[in-house]
């Protein structure tokens, strides 16, 4: 009877919850991904919002939304100017409303918004998506199922190194592409890319940019060999052996190559769990 009971009230609070939502939304309710900053996630529940951003700690919220626009209002420090216009004291806390002009798309899981507030005006889009490889498909355009195991081989690897290839199959057919390029013919090209962008965030020659791997997300049916006979590549390098002493003109270092697998932690983009395999690959890091 109890049973019954805990039952009954538990459908009426979620009925409450769905009676207290309009139909745009309940369209909303769901966990999106930015496309743009993967990093940056929005789960909308009936009764709030959380925002994670980078950089910044998780921002629970209220919101409201009609079949265009959606209103919230987030917790913002705002420091006093002196005359010059630099901050002077300590930051107060201040709440700043936001407004979100947004469009769907006809199924309902692609949004596409602009965000205003005192600090100005933000465009962006959105993907909902259950899980972070369901996000790579669809961002991406590749349809692949990692790899399941509870392996001691695997390790947990910092994705901001990782230059993100994606292997899968059809009709028979290899399908290979990077996070750059719509195939695996520029691959040279795109490790480069990545590499200048490693050290336009952490500086040149910075040590850092020699933790550059290529992370693959390959379908469970590709084989390891398959990915190593696909990935083999040699690039030129500048390198300073601590940044003083050059490489010579020859000398190599194994490229790593990391293949990602499906676990829960694959839903955090912070660290993935991997497993490192064998190449036939070579570069320098530059």
């Amino acid at each position: 009877m109890k049973k019954s009971v805990y039952i009954s009230n538990f459908l009426l609070i979620l009925l409450a919850f769905s009676c207290g939502q309009n139909s745009s939304e309940n369209e909303l309710n769901g966990n999106w991904r930015e496309i743009e900053n993967e990093y940056s996630t929005w789960h909308f529940y009936p009764d709030s919002l959380v925002l994670k951003l980078p950089g910044e700690f998780d921002k629970k919220t209220v919101w409201k939304a009609n079949k265009s626009e959606i209103e919230l209002e987030l917790c913002t420090k705002y420091w006093k100017s002196d005359s010059l216009g630099e901050p002077v004291g300590f930051p107060i806390d201040t709440i700043s409303k936001v407004l979100i002009n947004y469009e769907l798309s006809r199924n309902k899981d692609s949004l596409f918004g602009t965000a205003k507030n005192f600090y100005g005006v933000h465009k962006f889009s959105m993907l909902k998506t259950k899980n972070y490889s369901e996000y790579l498909n669809r961002k991406f355009g590749i349809k692949f199922t990692l790899p399941k195991s509870d392996s001691t081989e695997l390790i947990k690897v910092d994705p901001i190194y990782g230059l993100k290839i994606f292997i899968s199959s059809a009709n028979d057919q290899l399908i290979g592409k990077t996070e750059l390029s719509n195939s695996l013919n520029n691959l040279e090209n795109d490790i480069k890319s990545f590499k200048d962008q490693l050290e336009t965030f952490f500086g040149p020659k910075d040590w850092r940019i020699q933790k550059f791997y290529l992370s693959v997300y390959a379908d469970e049916k590709i084989t390891d060999s398959i990915i190593t006979t696909n990935l083999s590549v040699t690039t030129k390098s500048d390198f300073f052996i601590n940044n003083d002493i050059p490489r010579p003109p020859n000398d190599t270092m194994a490229i790593r190559i990391y293949r990602m697998y499906a676990n829960k932690e694959n839903n955090k983009p912070e660290f993935r769990n991997a497993k490192r395999i064998k190449t036939i690959a070579n570069t320098v890091y530059n």
